[in-house]
């Protein structure tokens, strides 16, 4: 972590609220330490302590301490174009794997391309069974042998997988891994599942999609056979309103040293989680990336979702990510969607 040196007075941006003296009273709250999660100095965002400047009408603070955030840095150019619902992987040999449901006109279905650097993909390739070793949504099961792919049916409401003991060819299983609980209201949106420290594997999901809408916790301790709900309110969210208000579009990395981050949307915006253990889960101080941030790197998007970490045979994470291409992507069928990227910068 660095932190911010020098002397900085920042200014609150909203300020059609804090121009008015009504806001504070300055004799009570002046000098008062106010912490506010990412605040901008230059190009870097930190984790500040401020105290509130004496008499400052709109609101001025005065730095007392500062920590700096972590970001994703957007990378020009589109890495797939008509394309949305990422998935993405990186080989031993560095090659870069990025899957995607295809939004070309006339076409359709899951296609993957592959790419030497990680941003220039070609060779659209469709997915099958049998070449899934490209497929980030496979988990490695924790016996060490068997890989498992989950998918839900929204019809039949349940859950099911496919196995595969060299990663790459999966055959059905029989049987229903898991069906919603009865907090989900029949309903379960983008999942991820991942082998814990202690040996279960973890499925985090979003549930009750037109209620709270948010993440919830199920776990397996029998090699991923069958999962039992374990917690709700996985990200503290509960009272946030549902809809655009909540963490959803989940996706973890495991870290170099063991811990695992968490990527997750909310209003187009991502933001970080860090776990020691799997199941409980930190916010990191402020936003990781902006759909407006884009536009510095000449990219015009509206919007960020279902990011997917990858790290990079040099160490590096990058998050792929799908973008709405026009104002109008989110009707039903348009082919208005991009695979965009980011690096994670300390």
């Amino acid at each position: 972590m660095m932190a911010l040196e020098g002397n900085y007075v920042f200014s609150l941006v909203d300020a059609t609220v804090l121009n008015s003296a009504d806001c504070y009273d300055s004799a009570i709250y002046a000098s008062e330490v106010v912490t506010i999660p990412d605040v901008k100095a230059g190009d870097d965002y930190y984790y500040a302590d401020l105290t509130l400047v004496p008499g400052s009408n709109p609101m001025r603070f005065a730095l007392r301490s500062a920590i700096k955030n972590p970001r994703l840095v957007p990378e020009a150019a589109i890495r797939v174009n008509n394309a949305s619902n990422p998935f993405a992987t990186v080989a031993v040999d560095g090659t870069a794997y990025v899957g995607y449901s295809d939004r070309a006109s006339g076409e359709g279905g899951t296609k993957f391309q592959s790419s030497a650097d990680g941003l220039r993909f070609g060779n659209p390739t469709v997915l099958t069974y049998s070449n899934r070793s490209v497929d980030s949504r496979r988990t490695l099961m924790p016996d060490g042998v068997t890989w498992r792919f989950y998918e839900y049916n929204q019809t039949t409401a349940s859950m099911t997988s496919y196995s595969s003991t060299d990663g790459n060819s999966f055959t059905a299983d029989s049987g229903v891994r898991y069906a919603p609980h009865a907090s989900d209201n029949n309903t379960i949106g983008v999942y991820d599942h991942y082998t814990a420290s202690d040996g279960s594997v973890v499925m985090i999901y979003v549930g009750d999609l037109t209620g709270k809408n948010n993440l919830r916790m199920a776990r397996s301790t029998d090699n991923g056979l069958t999962f039992t709900f374990l917690k709700g309110n996985v990200l503290g969210d509960d009272d946030a309103g549902g809809g655009g208000g909540t963490f959803i579009d989940n996706k973890t990395i495991l870290l170099p040293d063991g811990r695992r981050r968490m990527f997750a949307m909310r209003s187009f915006e991502l933001y970080s989680f860090i776990s020691t253990d799997g199941v409980n889960w930190t916010r990191e101080p402020g936003v990781r990336v902006s759909y407006t941030d884009f536009a510095a790197a000449g990219l015009t998007i509206y919007s960020l979702n279902d990011p997917v970490p990858v790290s990079t045979i040099d160490g590096v994470c990058r998050v792929y990510v799908a973008a709405a291409t026009s104002s109008t992507a989110m009707t039903p069928g348009s082919s208005d969607w991009a695979i965009v990227s980011a690096v994670w910068r300390e």
